[in-house]
């Protein structure tokens, strides 16, 4: 059948399908309703004829050593192109051919094609009828439905048959695009957008075998200035961290930040970051790529005009060719989308609208991890494998560790929301140097101090 084309035919393009699709009445050659042309069919049949003549009087053996041997070469078929045939098939056009003549070698369609052979009358109707009361779902959520009523048939049919047999009758309704338009914030720092790039394979220190780069990258809305960016080994918090911290110390506090919602950015920990710092966290549509098209559209230009230019090359040296990159073109360059660079757009804005700035002892504190231990009964608490020293009144109690990512040498120690000091890492060697045994009366010192031993 042909399918749906997205413009009007011409003439020209009519008169060759009315040409190529003729209504032939030889069933052999009928094809779903739509016949096939029967001079394409003669010439499929005529290759195959072709292919099976040199061994027509040869013994079984020599049949099998030939057929393998073509079965290695492609042949072009009339009307439907490049194809390869395995060396039963071709013995089976052999078979067919001295037993039936040509007309076995000429392709024939099952009679049934176009027909559902498990959709029976009854059941097509009791389909109609419910999609006429259900328009408003989606195909899949109606497929669900009749599952659960039973008007699939025994056994139930495929997602895919009802799928077909909708379109078929017309009832297939298509989700309905909404509508987008160009926007574009008025400053900036008025909406970052972040997103990860998969990137190139690199070698990294202390691995035997090289691992993907993966980018996190931040840009703004408004000069499409990207705050911050740094190639990693992996897709997580600790990225985040990095890169969010870094831009907020060199270009103020956002207003919100916009991503999507991968594990990363769905966490508890980035969520309490912008809880912390009144930044607004807001998350895409499931699936909806489109809606951050500025930080898509960058990660395209770093493909086509930053990697292509990479060769072997390890995560240290792509993240310095990469800053590189960025400060001395990139954000000096002209941008289509803004008719101007970035950097000119950036420094006209803040002069207008200055952005928020961020203590930096008070920022790393909000990006601290917290997390909850209870103080074991010699006054130590264990973090990723370390064990670490906390202040004795606090045994047997719940307390809340905090550190950063990077670097697990500062934890500290929270009580509610106050910090009461930094925990350092057990020395056992040095608790042996200070340790001081409490003495006790034995019995024999008892005996001794009530006039002998006995």
């Amino acid at each position: 059948m042909i399918g749906f084309l997205e413009r009007p035919l011409s003439q020209a393009e009519k008169v060759k399908i009315a040409i190529s699709f003729v209504i032939y009445n030889d069933a052999s050659t009928k094809k779903g309703g739509v016949f096939m042309d029967p001079k394409t069919a003669e010439s499929i049949g005529l290759l195959r004829h072709q292919i099976i003549s040199p061994v027509l009087m040869e013994t079984t053996k020599a049949q099998m050593d030939y057929f393998c041997r073509m079965a290695e070469k492609e042949f072009d078929v009339p009307g439907r192109g490049p194809r390869r045939y395995g060396a039963s098939t071709m013995k089976g056009w052999l078979h067919q051919y001295r037993k039936k003549g040509f007309t076995a070698l000429v392709p024939k369609c099952r009679k049934d094609k176009g027909k559902y052979r498990i959709l029976e009358s009854d059941t097509r109707e009791k389909l109609r009828s419910a999609r006429t009361d259900r328009l408003n779902m989606s195909c899949v959520q109606f497929y669900d439905v009749c599952l659960e009523e039973g008007m699939l048939g025994k056994p139930p049919i495929g997602l895919e048959t009802l799928r077909r047999f909708l379109r078929l009758e017309g009832l297939y309704k298509k989700r309905e695009s909404t509508p987008r338009k160009k926007f574009e914030m008025r400053y900036f720092g008025e909406l970052w957008t972040c997103d990860f790039m998969h990137g190139p394979q690199v070698s990294a220190e202390g691995a035997k075998r090289k691992q993907k780069a993966i980018l996190f990258a931040i840009i703004d809305d408004h000069s499409r200035m990207i705050v911050g960016a740094k190639w990693a080994l992996g897709e997580d918090t600790r990225a985040i961290e990095t890169v969010f911290k870094e831009a907020i110390l060199s270009f103020g506090q956002p207003d919100r930040l916009y991503c999507d919602n991968g594990s990363a950015f769905s966490s508890h920990y980035l969520d309490r970051c912008c809880a912390k710092l009144g930044i607004g966290l807001v998350h895409s549509k499931p699936y909806d790529s489109p809606s951050r098209g500025k930080i898509e559209r960058f990660f395209r230009t770093v493909r086509e005009r930053f990697l292509s230019s990479q060769a072997d090359i390890s995560i240290e040296g792509l993240n310095q060719s990469f800053s590189r990159w960025l400060r001395e073109k990139y954000h000096h360059h002209h941008h289509t989308g803004i008719n101007t660079r970035p950097i000119d757009r950036y420094s006209d804005s803040v002069k207008k609208y200055p952005r928020r700035r961020v203590d930096a002892e008070i920022l790393e504190d909000h990006f601290l991890v917290a997390v909850t231990r209870t103080v074991n009964k010699d006054a130590t608490v264990s973090l990723r494998g370390e064990v670490f020293e906390v202040p004795p009144q606090y045994i047997g109690r719940k307390v809340e560790l905090r550190f950063s990512q990077d670097n697990l040498s500062d934890v500290f120690l929270y009580d509610g929301d106050t910090r009461v000091c930094k925990i350092q890492l057990v020395d056992s060697q040095l608790n042996g140097k200070i340790y001081e045994p409490s003495p006790r009366i034995s019995n024999v010192a008892l005996h001794e101090s009530s006039g002998g031993v006995r």
